[in-house]
């Protein structure tokens, strides 16, 4: 869960055009290396749309989806056939991460947000990775391809669908 909670908060869009972009998709490579340098590497795909929502749609090595609106996260695990519904006390404002970030280089950017770094590599004006340490000191790299902005995303999208034999769990 906390993975995927790092994971959220840790997703931008574009630098310079922050504030006109209103959408972004991805598919993304997301690799997870620990202290001992044992690595984890996700893949999937995902779309975020301003003023705050995101769905993140996790395909290897399990299938799971997350979706986050304005203050609530809800992962769906249907390996597990189980929806964890958990209530954030502030937005998770993906696109905040961006509008503070400031240059430190040709392609790379540098951001601060809940107390933690993120490094930013931006060429042609389209984010390509993002690199950051979690709470837990795992060293967190996303990376991204097949990225569109502005393109019409259905709100709908963003909205959970917990199939009826699911467990649910609250946090």
């Amino acid at each position: 869960m906390r993975l995927f909670l790092i994971t959220l908060f840790s997703f931008t869009s574009l630098f310079g055009f922050i504030d006109t972009i209103n959408t972004f998709s991805a598919d993304f490579e997301q690799r997870i290396t620990d202290d001992q340098n044992k690595s984890i590497v996700y893949t999937g795909h995902m779309q975020a749309k301003r003023p705050n929502m995101a769905r993140w749609d996790y395909q290897t090595p399990v299938e799971k989806q997350l979706f986050i609106r304005e203050h609530q996260v809800v992962i769906l695990e249907p390996e597990l056939e189980q929806a964890i519904i958990r209530n954030v006390s502030s937005d998770i404002d993906i696109f905040t991460i961006i509008s503070k970030a400031t240059k430190i280089s040709d392609e790379m950017y540098l951001a601060e947000y809940r107390d933690m770094e993120f490094i930013l590599k931006i060429k042609d004006g389209v984010i390509q990775a993002i690199s950051y340490e979690d709470v837990f000191e795992n060293s967190i790299v996303l990376t991204f391809s097949q990225q569109r902005v502005n393109k019409m995303i259905d709100d709908e999208i963003f909205q959970a669908l917990i199939p009826a034999d699911f467990d649910i769990l609250r946090e």
